[in-house]
Order: structure tokens, then C-alpha cells, then sequence
């Protein structure tokens, strides 16, 4: 369930970057060492679904809380692996990186392509 792009689960559409949402959410299982559909962290912290927990903590400026204890990286990588995480679990499709965007990111050939401050505005909306 954590897995399905908003798009599919409101409108039973599925676009050609559902991928990606899905690609985000598995970029936060790795990083926090949880599932993407928890039941547990509804009953401890309100966010059944493992973006709107991540996002919670990065608005809020807490991610050194989500990042797996077990795994021993480097802050700011693990920051820009998040945001680049960020960018594809974005809830409007349309401003979803493509799968080739992603990968660029992730080699440093390409920037973070939504600034940060935008992404926290579209966040706050929803």
C-alpha cells in the first residue's frame, strides 16, 4: 500500500512516474529501516504511511531521527539521497522527476531540480 502513487489510489491513474513515487518510498525504507505501511507508527506517531513521516521529520528539521541507526553514512549524503527521495514521492505527478532525472541525481550529474524551499511549499499545501 505504501508503494501505490497517489495518482492510482485517488483516481485509479496510473502514470508514467509511478515508478518513481514508488522508487521514493523504497529510498525511505532503505534509509529509515522501516516499511513503507506500518500500523505501529500510527499508534506512535500518527503517520501510517512512511512519506508523510518522513516529511513530517523533514519540515520539522528532525531527519538525524529517521536515518536507520544500523547504518553508519554520511549526513549530508543521506540528506540529498532523502530530498532526491522527497522529489519523487511528490504528490502531482507532474512534478515528479523522471526515472533518467533520478539517476542523474543520484551520480551528481544533475542538481536537486526542485529547490528546497518550493518543495517545502508544496508540502505545507497538502
Amino acid at each position: 500500500m505504501g508503494f501505490i502513487a497517489p495518482e492510482y489510489l485517488k483516481q485509479l491513474r496510473l502514470s508514467t512516474k509511478a515508478d518513481v513515487y514508488s522508487f521514493g518510498v523504497l529510498v525511505f525504507e532503505t534509509v529509515t529501516g522501516q516499511q513503507g505501511f506500518d500500523l505501529v507508527r500510527l499508534a506512535n506517531d500518527k503517520d501510517v504511511l512512511l512519506v508523510d513521516y518522513v516529511e513530517r521529520n523533514w519540515l520539522e528539521g528532525t531527519l538525524s531521527d529517521i536515518i536507520d541507526p544500523r547504518i553508519d553514512v554520511d549526513s549530508i549524503l543521506v540528506t540529498k539521497l532523502i530530498e532526491i527521495g522527497l522529489l519523487c514521492v511528490q504528490r502531482d505527478d507532474a512534478v515528479r522527476p523522471t526515472m533518467e532525472e533520478v539517476v542523474d541525481m543520484l551520480l551528481g550529474t544533475s542538481s536537486l531540480t526542485l529547490p528546497v524551499s518550493e518543495m517545502r511549499a508544496r508540502m505545507m499545501i497538502v
